[in-house]
């Protein structure tokens, strides 16, 4: 699957800040922002979280990840919903039926972004060591991911006929349990909630050295780079996750810091035609909330002015490109996320 004809795809985070300091916005507000960006053309939005009291006010995420995607996912149309995962504290379960839900409440506009940093003060509050390494936690974290996408297989997207004639609700035959046995989690299944609208809500990943690309080369259906990685670090997340046998290269997005530079809009579009990177994460610039989500709106109509005006699609993977993943246990091709649209009942269903 393409992406719409010259759109480049574009993440930035949401702001949960008052305009004037750090003090934590009331909902409407947030709202407000995330609608302004939907309207400006952004992508996908990242909803920080953290499972400890943040060091510095201002990094604090004032609201929880899971919730505010919940909310915003009713309030909004288009817009991507990007929820943060703690995989060192969560349980797999949990979060599959969590993300599923948001799937379906946004109509396939969620995602979720794992966060495997080290952090004593959250394991102090889940009463876990919290001594484990880097690779020890991105190990947890591959084995996370595909407990949740073999519990979002759980059902076949036919398994809910819902047929009054015969009263049939589902058959039978196209649930199947997960019975995962690995070195970090357990889990029966299946899940208890229909597949995704999107197949798998599209895993975002943010890389920080060598072996972090490599895992997300493995996993990630998004890969967020700083702004000075290689210029050639598209190229090497592609070949490993060739090799990996991903039958999809990850969409790569590099951070741009928001300035008020000229020219910055035919930089970007530069940066794309060359291959350097597929498109941009757009960091708010420092100080008040307000000035710095205006700057990144800015920004983004600047680069949408120079692109066709034609709708984006439906869900978040049609608008990266991401082809929607068939379920495990069918041999049935991928469907294009409109396909699936037009066949599966709107909402989520219960076994």
């Amino acid at each position: 699957m393409t992406r719409p004809e010259n759109r480049i795809p574009l993440f930035t985070r949401l702001l949960t800040a008052e305009a004037t300091g750090a003090d934590a916005a009331p909902f409407a507000e947030v709202l407000g922002r995330a609608r302004e960006a939907e309207a400006a053309g952004i992508d996908a939005l990242l909803l920080h979280d953290r499972q400890s009291a943040a060091p510095a006010p201002a990094d604090a995420p004032h609201f929880e990840s899971g919730t505010l995607t919940a909310a915003l996912a009713v309030a909004t149309r288009g817009i991507g919903l990007v929820t943060t995962v703690c995989t060192e504290q969560a349980l797999p379960y949990h979060a599959a039926r969590a993300l599923a839900t948001a799937d379906h409440l946004s109509h396939g506009r969620s995602g979720w972004q794992p966060d495997t940093r080290a952090d004593p003060a959250a394991a102090g509050n889940y009463t876990r060591a919290g001594s484990a390494s880097a690779a020890e936690r991105r190990a947890r974290a591959e084995e996370f991911t595909q407990v949740l996408t073999g519990l979002w297989d759980s059902f076949d997207d036919d398994a809910f006929v819902r047929d009054r004639a015969s009263a049939a609700y589902f058959v039978p035959e196209k649930l199947h349990p997960l019975d995962h046995r690995g070195d970090h989690f357990d889990v029966a299944g299946p899940l208890n909630i229909a597949r995704p609208p999107q197949g798998h809500p599209p895993l975002v990943h943010r890389v920080a050295d060598a072996d972090d690309i490599a895992f997300a080369a493995r996993v990630a259906d998004v890969v967020l780079a700083p702004a000075d990685s290689a210029p050639a670090l598209r190229d090497t997340v592609r070949e490993l996750a060739r090799r990996a046998g991903r039958p999809d290269p990850p969409v790569v997005l590099l951070d741009r810091p928001v300035d008020s530079a000229p020219g910055a809009a035919a930089e970007l579009r530069a940066l794309v035609d060359s291959g350097v990177a597929d498109g941009f994460t757009l960091l708010a610039p420092p100080g008040p909330a307000g000035a710095a989500h205006h700057a990144v709106l800015a920004l983004t109509a600047e680069l949408r002015a120079a692109e066709p005006p034609t709708a984006p699609p439906a869900t978040l993977r049609a608008r990266l490109g991401l082809r929607r993943p068939p379920g495990r246990y069918r041999s049935a091709p991928a469907t294009t996320p409109d396909d699936y649209a037009h066949s599966m009942p709107e909402g989520g269903s219960r076994g």
